[in-house]
C-alpha cells in the first residue's frame, strides 16, 4: 500500500517538476538548436560544393568537346549539349548563391530591424565600446539573453531555409536540363 502512495506522489512531483521553469533544460535547448542550425548550414554548403563540382566537370567536358571538334557540325549544333551546358551553368549560379554568407541574401528576411548582435559580421562594424555596451545591455538580465538567442536562432533559421531553397532550385535546374537533354538525344536517335 505504501509503495502505491509513493509512486503516485512521485508522479505528482514529476508533473510538478515538468511544469516548473528549468534553466538547465532551456540551456540544453539553446545548445541543441544552435548545434542543429550549424549542422544544417554545413550540410547546405557541402551539398552546394558537390553540385558545383559535378556541374563544373560536366560543363568543362562539354565545352571541351565542342572546342576540340569545331569542324563537326553534329556536335556544335547539338541542342541537347547546349541545354545541358546552360542548365549546368544556371545550377552553378544558384549553388553559389546558396553558399553566400547570409547578409548578402537581402533585407527581405529582416523587416523587424533586428541587427543580430551575436552575428560576427554585424558586431564587427561596431567599435569595441559599442560592442561592450550592447553586450552589457544583453547581459543585464536573463530575459535579454534569451530574447537575443531566440532572435538569433529565428533569423538564422530563415536564412537556412532560403539557402536550402536556392540549393533545391540549383539541383532542380540541373535535373531539368539533364532530363531535357536525355529526351532530345532519345528523340534524335529514334
Amino acid at each position: 500500500m505504501e509503495k502505491k502512495e509513493n509512486s503516485s506522489m512521485n508522479v505528482g512531483a514529476g508533473k510538478e517538476k515538468l511544469n516548473k521553469y528549468d534553466a538547465r533544460g532551456v540551456q540544453t535547448l539553446f545548445r541543441t538548436l544552435s548545434r542543429n542550425h550549424y549542422n544544417l548550414l554545413k550540410m547546405v554548403d557541402n551539398k552546394a560544393r558537390i553540385v558545383l563540382t559535378v556541374n563544373s566537370i560536366i560543363t568543362s567536358l562539354l565545352i571541351g568537346i565542342q572546342l576540340i571538334n569545331v569542324t563537326d557540325v553534329a556536335i556544335t549544333s547539338n541542342i541537347g549539349i547546349r541545354v545541358l551546358v546552360i542548365s549546368s551553368m544556371l545550377s552553378m549560379i544558384f549553388a553559389l548563391f546558396s553558399m553566400l554568407p547570409h547578409r548578402y541574401l537581402g533585407k527581405s528576411f529582416n523587416t523587424s530591424g533586428y541587427k543580430g548582435t551575436l552575428y560576427a559580421a554585424n558586431f564587427s562594424k561596431q567599435s569595441l565600446e559599442e560592442f561592450k555596451n550592447e553586450f552589457q545591455r544583453i547581459m543585464k538580465n536573463g530575459s535579454n539573453i534569451y530574447d537575443e538567442l531566440i532572435n538569433d536562432l529565428y533569423f538564422l533559421g530563415k536564412i537556412i531555409n532560403k539557402k536550402q531553397q536556392l540549393l533545391t532550385l540549383s539541383v532542380m535546374t540541373f535535373l531539368g536540363g539533364l532530363i531535357i537533354t536525355i529526351l532530345i538525344f532519345l528523340l534524335k536517335s529514334s
